[in-house]
């Protein structure tokens, strides 16, 4: 495999969405964001979805998995990656964030009434023992679980059979073969007359388009992860930084 991270959108001055100053105007009024919250969560994760796409060239980013704490400026602890944990837990569960909205601000204010908006829908199914998990990651810092160590995390019933011990000797989930260490056959393709870069306009059936609108949907890619896809691998090998074991495939 390979590791490509480059988010400088955390620096300071860089994203403003990505600071807590960015919300401090915003009112703790409850969430008004009532078309969101009457839609199913199949359209939930749909909008979901589209947003994500939306956020890739944007310069907003997003509060989703922000703990409460965070932005009440009055000191926060490690605690905050368990909510943030929690959240992604959910996510992954159920589809899309429990704070998810149309726009950063909404989701702001869904985060801080969380004890009002943390809500599972009932046509997605999900163990109470995952739902539990989630509801103490997702609480105020001083009753969350994790706050006597980690080990109150992974005695939860969540996590019973799990051997933490030898967890890192487990067969991957999904068993992955490739032929070389050049094979990218498991990779999503993403065409490049496909893509759409910054500040270009694009013609669709006869129609002009803008940057930033949200036609065509660029067959449902998810452009999240546009920059993480494999592009050329001669590069590395011509400057001879590929370690002779792995030109030979052997991982």
């Amino acid at each position: 495999g390979h590791v490509k991270l480059s988010d400088f959108g955390l620096c300071t001055g860089l994203k403003k969405a990505h600071r807590t100053e960015f919300y401090r105007n915003l009112t703790h009024n409850p969430p008004s964001d009532f078309s969101f919250q009457n839609m199913n969560s199949k359209r939930k994760a749909e909008t979901w979805k589209k947003n994500r796409r939306q956020l890739a060239y944007s310069t907003v980013g997003t509060p989703d998995y922000i703990a409460p704490e965070v932005f009440m400026q009055t000191g926060y602890n490690k605690l905050c990656d368990w909510w943030s944990l929690g959240v992604i837990m959910y996510e992954m569960l159920i589809g899309y964030p429990p704070f998810c909205s149309e726009t950063p601000q909404e989701t702001y204010r869904k985060v801080m009434n969380w004890k009002e908006t943390l809500v599972f829908p009932p046509e997605v199914p999900i163990s109470e023992k995952a739902k539990d998990l989630i509801l103490r990651f997702c609480i105020d810092s001083e009753n969350r679980i994790g706050s006597n160590g980690v080990e109150e995390i992974k005695s939860h019933p969540f996590f019973e059979g799990v051997d933490w011990g030898h967890i890192r000797e487990r067969p991957a989930a999904i068993p992955i073969e490739i032929k070389s260490i050049d094979d990218t056959s498991n990779f999503d393709e993403f065409p490049e007359s496909d893509i759409l870069q910054p500040g270009e306009t694009v013609t669709v059936n006869s129609k002009l388009l803008l940057p930033n609108t949200t036609e065509p949907d660029y067959k449902s890619k998810d452009w999240v992860f546009l920059n993480y896809t494999y592009k050329r691998f001669e590069g590395l090998t011509q400057r001879g930084s590929i370690p002779s074991y792995m030109k030979a495939g052997k991982l």
